[in-house]
């Protein structure tokens, strides 16, 4: 079975270019519940991201790339690179190439991650031309840590955009914090929205080409104890030349 929505996010992703989605919301089948507790375990052994201003501490990440076809949902991992964003939409980290880890095989493999993978999409507005021709979806796992010396802030910092046609976030564990509020602006940068993802499967999904946003550091609730905020981000790049991997 597939997961399915209440929720009208296509409708709000055409009216407005973003739409937040509670967990409630959300139906996962039992199935695919234990494949998202399998994933979840990734998260404890992500790797320091070495990228970040003054030496920070706080974050941890791995990133992998998948081929997919929206007519059949085919989904086929394609070979890892470095990873790059121009200063024009990233001011922190844009200009430098960075080089992450790559997924575990086991990721790449998760039911629940490729199930969302293709809910996501399946919610966009997109033309029939663009659903016969080939994506790049970019696969992002993050950890943010933060303890009472250092905060810690989301990736990547400030107001920014990622360079895709959608983004999709999905909160993967809130623990012991306060803060990452997510902020949507137009493209102006006038102010649009302002909320929090609090239960895990909290997730917004939005119209890179529409809007900015940003997410607030983190900091503990309990100072003897750090806090933990952890998402599962898709990137969506329209790239109907990609080849399919063999």
């Amino acid at each position: 079975m597939p997961i399915t929505t209440s929720h009208a996010i296509r409708q709000e992703l055409s009216d407005k270019g973003y739409s937040l989605v509670r967990a409630t919301e959300m139906s996962i089948p039992d199935n695919m519940r234990q494949a998202w507790l399998s994933l979840s375990i990734d998260y404890a052994d992500l790797p320091p991201d070495e990228f970040l201003p003054n030496n920070g501490k706080y974050r941890f990440r791995r990133y992998g790339r998948y081929y997919f076809q929206p007519q059949t949902e085919e989904l086929l991992p394609l070979p890892h690179v470095n990873y790059f964003q121009g200063t024009d939409i990233n001011k922190v980290t844009g200009g430098i190439i960075r080089k992450f880890a790559p997924l575990l095989d086991s990721t790449f493999e998760n039911k629940f991650l490729q199930e969302m993978v293709r809910f996501d999409f399946r919610n966009f507005p997109v033309t029939d031309e663009m659903c016969q021709n080939a994506w790049q979806v970019d696969v992002h796992l993050v950890r943010v840590v933060a303890s009472a010396e250092e905060q810690g802030h989301p990736t990547p910092e400030g107001v920014h955009k990622d360079g895709a046609e959608f983004v999709t976030v999905h909160l993967a564990e809130y623990v012991n914090a306060n803060g990452g509020t997510v902020h949507i602006l137009d493209n102006d940068k006038n102010p649009l929205e302002e909320f929090t993802l609090h239960q895990i499967m909290d997730f917004y999904l939005f119209d890179d080409s529409r809007l900015w946003h940003s997410a607030d550091p983190i900091s503990p609730k309990q100072a003897d104890h750090k806090a933990i905020r952890s998402i599962l981000t898709f990137d969506y790049h329209y790239m109907p030349d990609l080849e399919r991997p063999e």
